[in-house]
Order: structure tokens, then C-alpha cells, then sequence
């Protein structure tokens, strides 16, 4: 019985030290590191409302780029939806424009030339003459042709717009970070940029 009882105990002195050891090795929480003044050179008060200050700042300015970042997913989608819908979202008007003008033509005119083709085969479907057989149906033939081809450039065009919208979204993205920055800069000239994030200066 006595046997039986230690080898109880020793598998839960084994646990028992395999949970400290873990709880140990992984270091000081964020808490117990914020807690240490050396660290971050805290040895004064005014130290620590200066790195308050600049922690708010941050946060602020984190919170204005969340909420006007715009996602590159969505706009690809807009863009897959309607030809420009994406970059007009950010501002690429002029893009915007050209992808909605080009794709509307060029599907315009694949639509044409595929009108004329039809025309052509329901009068190769009607006619009676081998003559007039052959001559309609070499008639549908080349607007069919042109037909699917403007409509594969409509398919490229309309491929490269979704690329183009997803990097322009990223770009707008970074370009949006700097100008909430340096209008906050603007509006308060204590405002400070440094490598470590950014500082307030009273």
C-alpha cells in the first residue's frame, strides 16, 4: 500500500514542477515590465507623463488610420463588380475613369461584332442556295472571331484592374498614415518623430 501511495505522489511532484518551470520561463508580463522605471529610463515623474503623452498620441493617431484605411480585398471586389468602383473609393479618379471608359468599350464592341455575327448566321440558318450558305456563314465567321477577342482584352483589361486596385489601395493606405501624421505634427509643433514611435513634447 505504501509502494502503491509513492508512485501516486510522484507522477504530481513531477506536474507540479513542469508547471512552474513553464510559469517561470516565460518571463515578466508586459505589466512587470512596464513596472520597471529602469527600463525606460523612468526615474522621474516627468519621464513617465512624457511617455503617457506620447502613448496617447499613438494611440489616436492608430485609431484615425484604422478607421480611414480601406481594405485592398474590398476594393478589388468593387473593382471585379463595377469597372472603377475601386479606385474611385480611394481617390484614383483619373484611373478609375480610364478602367471604366476602356472595359465599357471594349465589351461594347465585342458585343457588336458578336450582333453582326448573329445577324449573319440567322440568314446562313434561313438560306437555301449553296452560294448564299457559304456566303453568309463566311460573313458570321470573322465578327465572331473579333467578337471573342475583344472580349478576352475585356477579360485582361478587366484582370489588371483588380491588381491595380489592390496595389493602389496599399499605396493609398501608406499615404494615409503619413498625411494623419503630419497634420497632427502641424497642429502641434511639440509633436516629435522618433525612431522608437512618436513623442510630446510640452
Amino acid at each position: 500500500m505504501r509502494v502503491s501511495t509513492k508512485l501516486r505522489i510522484i507522477p504530481s511532484l513531477f506536474l507540479l514542477l513542469l508547471s512552474c518551470s513553464l510559469l517561470y520561463s516565460q518571463g515578466p508580463s508586459p505589466v512587470q515590465e512596464l513596472s520597471n522605471p529602469y527600463k525606460y529610463n523612468w526615474h522621474e515623474e516627468s519621464t513617465r507623463l512624457d511617455f503617457r503623452d506620447s502613448l496617447t498620441v499613438s494611440t489616436s493617431l492608430l485609431d484615425d488610420y484604422d478607421n480611414l484605411k480601406q481594405s485592398s480585398w474590398t476594393n478589388a471586389l468593387k473593382s471585379a463588380v463595377a469597372p472603377g468602383w475601386g479606385h474611385f473609393s480611394i481617390g484614383r479618379n483619373t484611373k478609375g475613369q480610364v478602367f471604366l471608359i476602356s472595359q465599357i468599350a471594349i465589351l461594347g464592341t465585342s458585343l457588336y461584332y458578336y450582333e453582326r455575327s448573329m445577324i449573319h448566321y440567322r440568314k446562313y440558318r434561313n438560306a437555301t442556295n449553296i452560294d448564299d450558305i457559304n456566303e453568309h456563314y463566311d460573313n458570321a465567321v470573322e465578327p465572331y472571331r473579333r467578337s471573342n477577342l475583344f472580349l478576352g482584352l475585356f477579360f485582361v483589361v478587366w484582370g489588371y484592374s483588380i491588381y491595380d486596385v489592390m496595389s493602389e489601395t496599399n499605396r493609398y493606405n501608406g499615404e494615409l498614415w503619413n498625411q494623419i501624421v503630419e497634420e497632427e505634427i502641424s497642429r502641434h509643433s511639440s509633436i516629435q518623430i522618433t525612431p522608437t514611435g512618436i513623442s510630446w513634447r510640452f
